[in-house]
């Protein structure tokens, strides 16, 4: 009932202005109070059209209005309070990052102290092991060089012993090979003797 009560006087309302808009259209120019006439009565229309709103939606669009500016006031108090708590994340965040940096320049700079060890360590063991096979390979080179050497005496000896044979034969006679003989079988026999 309140509903339809409101609505009718909103529709008079409406008309009340239009038929206002209508007349303020017409007509020649006027002076004096005919000019000022037309404008006080769009003067009492608005003040009638006024109140009759104060009177009917003046409430619920105070209320309505009061609720709105109550909900922006919580939303500013809101957007205030993320704005601190986001501020305070970012802070948070931008320690965080920097700890972590941190701690990456950390772990880069032992990695590459770590790196630089193990690569110590290899070129270590690389001169190590090239030492052991020049130890080796001098070992081996000696050995070879007694060993060829040793050879090549025997075979000097070999030799030596070939060729004075070779020329004790040419040379010896039957008379000088029996007296050889001899004198050795006579010095072996001196020694067996004294040695007994």
């Amino acid at each position: 009932m309140k509903n339809m009560m409101t609505l009718s006087l909103l529709a008079l309302s409406f008309l009340t202005l239009m038929a206002g808009t209508a007349f303020a259209g017409g007509g020649a120019e006027k002076e004096g109070w005919e000019a000022w006439k037309l404008v006080v009565y769009h003067a009492v229309n608005l003040s009638i059209l006024l109140f009759v709103l104060y009177k009917l939606a003046g409430k619920n669009v105070v209320s309505a209005l009061k609720s709105r500016s109550e909900r922006v006031s919580a939303d500013i108090t809101e957007a205030s309070r993320l704005h601190e708590e986001a501020s305070g994340l970012l802070e948070q965040y931008k320690s965080q990052l920097a700890g972590f940096e941190a701690e990456a320049s950390g772990l880069l700079d032992d990695y590459r102290a770590m790196g630089e060890a193990e690569r110590q360590r290899i070129i270590d063991e690389a001169h190590q092991e090239a030492e052991r096979i020049k130890t080796e390979a001098k070992r081996v080179a000696d050995n070879e060089a007694t060993r060829a050497r040793e050879a090549l005496e025997s075979e000097i000896v070999d030799r030596a012993v070939a060729e004075a044979e070779a020329v004790i034969r040419k040379q010896l006679t039957e008379a000088d090979h029996s007296r050889l003989v001899n004198d050795y079988f006579g010095q072996l026999d001196q020694s067996v003797r004294s040695g007994q």
